[in-house]
C-alpha cells in the first residue's frame, strides 16, 4: 500500500494543480456575468469545453495511475532476474520519468555546486521538481493558446469587450421588458388594500429597505416608519415620492430605476400599514407629526 501511495503522489500533485488552474478559469468566466443573468452562447460554449477538457485530463490521469498500479503488481510477481533485466532496460516512459525526477539527494548536492560565488551565495545546479516544471510548461501552452484565441484569431472577446457586450445585452433585455400600464403618478397615487399587493410590498420592503429601516419598520440607520412622525411628509403620495426620488445627501436612494411604478406603490402601501404596529426596539420619533389632510390618504379609506 505504501508503494502504491508513493507511485500515486506525483499524479495527486498534478491533479490538484490542474484543479486549481481550471477552477480559477471557471471563476474568471463567472465573474464576467456576476450580478446578471445574461449568459452568452460563447460563455456557455467555453464553459462546456473547459469541463470536457478537465474530464479528459482526469480520465487520462486515472488511466496512467491504473497502469502504474498494474506495473507495480507485475514487478512484484517477477523473479529477481526478470526484475533486474527489466530495470536494466527501462521503457520510454520510465526513462522520461527518471529524467524528470533526476533530483539529486541532499547528500550529493556538494558536487552540484557551481563555481559562481557572490557575497557567499553559490548556485546549486540541481533539477527542479517535476510538478513545478510540468506546471511551468502548462502555463506556456496555456499562454500560447490564450494569445491565439484572444489576440491573433480573436475568436473570443477580451474582458473589456465582453463587459460592453454584457451591458448592451442587459440594456436590451431591460428595454424589451413589458412596462406595466399605470394611470397614476406621485401626485395621484392612492393606497391599495389588495392582499397580493401588500404581500408583494412587504417582500420588497424586507429585502431592500430592511437594511436601513429594519424588517419590521422600526428604524435602524433610517427613521422609524411605524409612528406618525415623518421627516419628509407622511401619507401615500409623500411616501411614494420619497421612494421614487430618494432624499439627496442621505442614504435614501432613488428607487425609480430599480422598481417600476406598481412595485413602488406596493411598497408605499405596505409602509402605510406599519403605522401603529409599535415593534420592539423601535427608534424614537423623528420629524414632524403628520396629520392627513383628508381621509383619502389614510389607510382605512
Amino acid at each position: 500500500m505504501k508503494q502504491l501511495m508513493s507511485n500515486f503522489k506525483p499524479f495527486r500533485r498534478l491533479i490538484m494543480t490542474l484543479s486549481l488552474l481550471f477552477a480559477g478559469g471557471g471563476l474568471m468566466a463567472q465573474s464576467t456575468n456576476e450580478g446578471g443573468t445574461f449568459w452568452t452562447q460563447e460563455v456557455i460554449f467555453y464553459s462546456l469545453l473547459t469541463l470536457v477538457f478537465i474530464t479528459a485530463v482526469l480520465v487520462l490521469l486515472v488511466a496512467l495511475y491504473v497502469l502504474q498500479m498494474l506495473k507495480t503488481f507485475v514487478l512484484k510477481d517477477m523473479s529477481e532476474e526478470q526484475r533486474e533485466a527489466y530495470e536494466a532496460e527501462p521503457g520510454f516512459f520510465d526513462r522520461l520519468w527518471n529524467r524528470w525526477n533526476d533530483l539529486k539527494p541532499i547528500e550529493e548536492e556538494e558536487a552540484l555546486i557551481l563555481d559562481h560565488d557572490y557575497d557567499g551565495i553559490r548556485e546549486l545546479d540541481n533539477h527542479l521538481p517535476p510538478w513545478w516544471k510540468g506546471l511551468f510548461y502548462l502555463t506556456i501552452v496555456y499562454g500560447v493558446i490564450y494569445i491565439m484565441v484572444f489576440h491573433v484569431f480573436k475568436t473570443a472577446p477580451l474582458q473589456a469587450e465582453q463587459y460592453k457586450l454584457e451591458m448592451a445585452a442587459a440594456e436590451e433585455f431591460k428595454n424589451n421588458q413589458p412596462k406595466p400600464e399605470v394611470d397614476f403618478d406621485e401626485n395621484t397615487v392612492t393606497f391599495t388594500d389588495d392582499a397580493g399587493d401588500l404581500v408583494a410590498g412587504k417582500k420588497i420592503f424586507e429585502q431592500q429597505c430592511g437594511t436601513c429601516h429594519k424588517a419590521d419598520g422600526g428604524g435602524l440607520a433610517g427613521p422609524n416608519l411605524t409612528d406618525q412622525y415623518w421627516k419628509h411628509g407622511g401619507g401615500m403620495q409623500n411616501i411614494y415620492k420619497t421612494i421614487k426620488n430618494g432624499v439627496p445627501n442621505t442614504a435614501m436612494i432613488s428607487w425609480e430605476a430599480l422598481l417600476n411604478p406598481v412595485k413602488m406603490r406596493q411598497v408605499a402601501s405596505y409602509v402605510m400599514t406599519l403605522e401603529g404596529s409599535n415593534p420592539p426596539g423601535a427608534k424614537a420619533p423623528e420629524g414632524d407629526l403628520w396629520v392627513p389632510a383628508s381621509d383619502s390618504t389614510a389607510v382605512n379609506q
